[in-house]
């Protein structure tokens, strides 16, 4: 079985479970089974032992693997004062670290944003409090100054974002049912993803770990990926209305087209030059572009 699936090509290592914001677009809000939040909707605040993070890198190094890395899943990953440790030695055994942040940890700490610099390759830093196109410009010069060798990517969930489930967004928005006859898209299948406490998703939805294909601290990386059973459900996966045959794949609208999965897009030059000349703020931008 071991060749009839591509190898990854990106590992997420989730360091800590936490988050410091409440985002409508984010699968974490309305989760209460004890992973994100409590009963009681309290987030939980677990930590993966350093150890098990320095042996997962060492694992992927002594593999030969030299790919992407990234230490978050549902978190944010600059909470952890851990996290430039993790960092420079995953940097030290030659691998490319793409990271994203909502920048709040950041923002606050220019020393920290020097010493990752050059470190991480990408950083992907979400811009959630402008309310017009000046202040979105703004934010984004700031950034671009903090760090000169990394290369700053920008997510703007305000005028876009995925519908994924569990989030709050996702019941309040339009579907495409034709995405459901849809293959899913290998690159969210081509991940390995593993969350705090060790236990393996098989795609950004699967945060539950629903499909139980292993943990991490028990079973090699190789092991969990060429398995019988995860070879099975990837290539499934690939063809039409596969998503059917899984209960957690039959109410996924993610998709590999871009305009299909998500809202807030900009539709008409009209509204693109209002947006541009800060006559209009994000909230009109939203409201005419669903």
């Amino acid at each position: 079985m071991k060749n009839k699936i591509p190898q990854w090509n990106r590992v997420e290592i989730e360091i800590q479970s936490f988050c410091n914001r409440k985002c409508s677009f984010c699968p974490r809000y309305y989760d209460r089974t004890g992973i994100r939040k409590d009963e009681n909707g309290k987030p939980v605040k677990k930590k993966m032992p350093s150890e098990k993070v320095y042996a997962i890198i060492d694992w992927l190094f002594d593999y030969g693997y030299k790919g992407i890395i990234r230490f978050h899943r549902l978190s944010e990953p600059l909470i952890d004062k851990r996290y430039k440790d993790f960092a420079k030695y995953a940097f030290s055994k030659g691998m490319k670290i793409k990271e994203h942040t909502n920048g709040d940890i950041l923002r606050k700490n220019k020393e920290l944003c020097e010493e990752l610099d050059g470190c991480i390759d990408t950083l992907t830093i979400g811009l959630y409090n402008y309310k017009n196109y000046k202040q979105k410009q703004e934010q984004i010069k700031f950034w671009n100054k903090r760090f000169n060798k990394t290369k700053i990517k920008f997510s703007l969930p305000l005028e876009y974002t995925n519908i994924r489930q569990n989030s709050k967004i996702y019941n309040k928005q339009k579907k495409n049912d034709q995405i459901l006859a849809e293959p899913c898209p290998q690159n969210r299948l081509k991940v390995f993803l593993i969350r705090y406490d060790g236990e393996v998703s098989l795609c950004c939805q699967d945060d539950g770990c629903e499909f139980k294909l292993g943990n991490v601290f028990t079973n090699s990386i190789s092991d969990i990926w060429y398995s019988n059973k995860h070879t099975e459900i990837f290539n499934k996966l690939l063809k039409p209305n596969s998503r059917k045959k899984y209960k957690l794949c039959s109410s996924c609208y993610i998709t590999s087209s871009y305009k299909s999965t998500r809202y807030g897009r900009i539709k008409n030059r009209g509204l693109l030059y209002l947006w541009r000349r800060n006559l209009i703020n994000v909230k009109i931008l939203n409201k005419y572009s669903q």
